[in-house]
């Protein structure tokens, strides 16, 4: 199968997603790189409409391995990868990684598709240094404009 086959269960995520939560504002955009071989997300979190941080990831298929896997680069220069893996209609991704300052992190990030213009996000089973880190509860991601 080609590439696209084992990622064609991830094509709603392509287009423009929005968060919000009393704190901050999540602005995302999902495209499929070229040949549908990877989709590479791009984001920004806005705390009072400024970019607090950005980044970028991007995802595919790992033949070697046989799953998706994917890495995380922020604009603080931290970054982790991460293996997929699905569960009905729930993506699990175990991310591992640092934060700029050396810090080792680690989670288990949860995307639970609603339908087509929505998306639940949460993460789990949270680390950093060593230090078990709370739980970020389920927060709807729905389909909207990035602003620029």
């Amino acid at each position: 199968p080609s590439v696209y086959e084992h990622l064609k269960d991830l094509e709603w995520m392509i287009g423009d997603w929005v968060d919000e939560v009393p704190e901050a504002r999540i602005e995302t955009e999902c495209r499929w790189a070229q040949n549908k071989s990877f989709i590479t997300r791009s984001f920004a979190a806005k705390i009072g409409g400024r970019t607090e941080m950005s980044g970028v990831q991007v995802f595919g298929w790992d033949p070697a391995a046989k799953k998706i896997r994917s890495w995380v680069f922020d604009s603080d220069g931290g970054f982790s990868e991460g293996t997929w893996t699905r569960k009905d209609n729930r993506w699990f991704i175990k991310s591992t990684g640092v934060l700029a300052d050396g810090t080792k992190i680690s989670a288990t990030n949860v995307l639970t598709y609603v339908d087509d213009d929505r998306f639940k996000w949460s993460s789990i089973d949270r680390e950093a240094g060593g230090h078990i880190l709370p739980n970020v509860t389920e927060v709807f991601v729905v389909r909207g404009q990035s602003a620029e």
